[in-house]
């Protein structure tokens, strides 16, 4: 049943990753099929996380091969309750391709690890959905991101083709990447805050500057600094986008960069 699930999920996600590639180089619109598809991936993946749930006893968010199944799952819903109002082909391009390349990543993974007993705890979901939700988000912001420095460099050049034409305008993906980071932000906050609470009940601290938890505050910190920007000094375009730029750097060091150091309290993430 988990193989039939995988292959759902990467048949689901290739097939919308191609229906948006051929939306964007014709003329002809295949965005609900490749929509389509990409439900098919969704609902495929995520009977696949509550299988897993369901074999283990335990929410399915405790190591690497979980990790990134959930972010990719969490990718695509998020996506996909946007693109009625935010369509695009270039941008549902983007998000397809990065969950199926998380999904085939993921396959190369070790699925079954002993768990650390620190991640026996009631707070383990929802710290880690939490942060999950808004590093997926982050990523949305990111691509919107792209899609804003793509558009502004092809209309400063005067060169009108295919991905211009296909690309939302700079308003549009101005304030998708906006909302994508007032989604993640108070989901961050959220899984900082209960880590905290987390730590203090496994390590009898609520800080202990461990290489994650202080990437995180970087993390939480730029977010935080593009909000205020945006919302109190009004910042818009090329100067908010770059803060994003930032920002996203820092999600992949605190997702991925802090695993690499031969010390610290979330080293059992892997």
């Amino acid at each position: 049943m988990t193989d039939l699930l995988l292959g759902l999920t990467f048949g689901g996600y290739l097939a919308a990753t191609l229906f948006y590639v051929m939306s964007v180089q014709s003329k002809r619109d295949y965005t609900r099929a490749a929509t389509a598809w990409a439900c098919v991936g969704l609902v495929a993946q995520g009977l696949g996380i509550l299988l897993r749930g369901i074999a283990i006893g335990r929410p399915p968010l405790a190591n690497l091969f979980e990790s990134l199944t959930f972010v990719s799952w969490a990718l695509v819903a998020i996506y996909l309750l946007v693109e009625r109002r935010h369509r695009s082909p270039s941008l549902g391009w983007f998000v397809t391709s990065v969950a199926l390349i998380i999904t085939a990543c993921t396959t190369a993974l070790t699925k079954d690890i002993a768990i650390h007993p620190a991640l026996h705890s009631r707070w383990l979901a929802i710290h880690v959905i939490s942060s999950l939700v808004a590093y997926a988000s982050f990523i949305l912001a990111f691509a919107a991101t792209l899609g804003y420095i793509i558009q502004e460099r092809l209309l400063k050049s005067k060169r009108i083709n295919a991905l211009q034409q296909q690309l939302p305008s700079l308003d549009a993906v101005d304030h998708l990447a906006y909302k994508m980071v007032a989604l993640g932000f108070p989901m961050l906050t959220l899984g900082v805050v209960t880590g905290a609470m987390w730590a203090q009940t496994a390590w009898g601290s609520y800080w202990s500057w461990d290489p994650k938890e202080i990437w995180s505050l970087v993390t939480w910190l730029v977010y935080a600094a593009y909000l205020h920007m945006r919302i109190v000094r009004g910042w818009r375009g090329k100067w908010a986008n770059r803060l994003l730029l930032i920002g996203f750097a820092a999600v992949l060091v605190t997702f991925f960069g802090v695993n690499l150091i031969p010390y610290g309290l979330h080293r059992y993430y892997w």
